[in-house]
């Protein structure tokens, strides 16, 4: 090694151990690194990732906005206006498409916010048919005035629903 050679070498050494350089230049980021990170950064970053019971929230409406749309896909795209267990399959099939989709660019992938989102889908298949018989008319803009009417025949109002089967409480 030269001497110039090694003058830059003990210069850029000087340069790394300087209490001034606080970070480093990664080409393939194109961004500055910090060398060392504070006791207070780390702490913020835990408390910024702890779960909210908004996002939590969130991720049951988006389930249950899932087999809504679902419904609707399989009431007016497929035309299956019979209840049974197919459609029950498709309904199901079609939510989880619809979830996947939509979290799929969101930060709702955790196991946390499927379940929540789960949980959304078993409320609306066990309990939406309550929706047709508090807003007829408003379902009746979304499904069919016929399908409305088909559900509140086989219904009763505030009584979850399992597979067509009323659960008495």
């Amino acid at each position: 090694m030269s001497v110039s050679g090694l003058d830059d070498f003990n210069s850029r050494i000087k340069r790394i151990n300087s209490a001034r350089n606080t970070s480093y230049f990664d080409p393939e980021l194109g961004m500055n690194i910090p060398k060392r990170v504070s006791h207070e950064t780390i702490r913020r970053t835990a408390k910024a990732k702890r779960p909210s019971f908004k996002a939590f929230g969130l991720s049951v409406v988006i389930g249950a906005g899932a087999v809504i749309v679902a419904q609707v896909l399989r009431l007016r795209g497929l035309g299956l206006t019979e209840p049974g267990n197919a459609a029950l399959f498709v309904d199901l099939l079609l939510a989880l498409l619809i979830v996947l989709t939509v979290t799929g660019g969101l930060r709702y992938r955790l196991l946390r916010y499927r379940v929540a989102q789960a949980l959304g889908v078993v409320a609306v298949l066990g309990l939406g048919h309550n929706l047709m018989w508090y807003y007829p008319d408003q379902m009746a803009v979304i499904y069919s005035a016929d399908y409305v009417q088909s559900v509140r025949d086989t219904t009763e109002p505030g009584l979850p629903v399992l597979q067509d089967v009323t659960i008495n409480l």
